[in-house]
């Protein structure tokens, strides 16, 4: 075993071995919830010691964020490749309610083996150590999201659209926790209710623009994404 360690450390960085226990532990979140112990869990299971959770001092927030951000990642490039855009100017600004369901449902999916634990990772994200990765994870998903649905908006309905479908994936994220139905049939049916007001209805987004100032909230919106660290690479 301390061969087998030595030599990992020497091929492997620090960033891979994470990676390596992190992936490992989610065996173990079914059993440990999003957990220290269930890193050390991963650890071992890895072949390395159980204490090699001290890597991670964030605890289960680690967890947390590392699977969010695999999820993303899997969406995303879900979504580059059924992605089919619009040839017409008229049209290609025109978000795509089967898109944004195919890409909400999906991501939602990813839950599913997580369910039972699920409302401890949404504590998690509450905490001082853990909100900002959070908002920064959620920020990245739903801009993805509009992005590949066809969102390609440069006036203040860039900033309302990602804050109404923000509001639809959370709610039906509460939603998914729980729902008994087969196969969450009532979510998938309420995230198509939510959907229809985001895209034809759009009453959300006409509050938001009634109610506040597009010039104010686009530099709040801004000054949020610089402190989170977030930068745009595809515009």
């Amino acid at each position: 075993m301390v061969n087998h360690n030595q030599h990992e450390e020497e091929t492997v960085t620090e960033d891979e071995l994470k990676r390596n226990i992190l992936n490992s532990a989610l065996h173990f979140v079914p059993t440990h919830g999003w957990s220290i112990t269930a890193i050390a869990e991963g650890a071992k299971h890895y072949g390395y010691p159980g204490v090699a959770h001290g890597l991670f001092p964030r605890g289960g927030g680690d967890l947390m964020h590392h699977f969010v951000r695999q999820c993303n990642s899997e969406l995303s490039q879900h979504l580059k490749t059924v992605q089919s855009h619009t040839e017409t100017s008229h049209e290609k600004d025109r978000m795509s309610k089967a898109t944004l369901k195919d890409a909400l449902e999906m991501r939602l999916r990813m839950l599913i083996p997580y369910l039972e634990h699920w409302p401890q990772a949404m504590t998690l994200t509450a905490l001082p150590a853990n909100i900002q990765e959070h908002f920064r994870n959620l920020y990245r998903l739903i801009d993805d999201v509009c992005f590949h649905a066809g969102d390609r908006s440069v006036d203040f309905s860039w900033y309302t659209r990602r804050l109404s479908l923000l509001a639809v994936y959370k709610s039906c994220e509460l939603h998914i926790i729980q729902d008994e139905s087969h196969d969450f049939q009532e979510t998938w049916e309420f995230l198509d209710r939510r959907l229809d007001d985001f895209t034809t209805a759009g009453q959300i987004k006409e509050d938001i623009d009634r109610f506040v100032n597009p010039e104010f909230f686009s530099s709040v919106y801004n000054v949020g994404r610089n402190l989170l660290g977030v930068n745009d690479q595809r515009r």
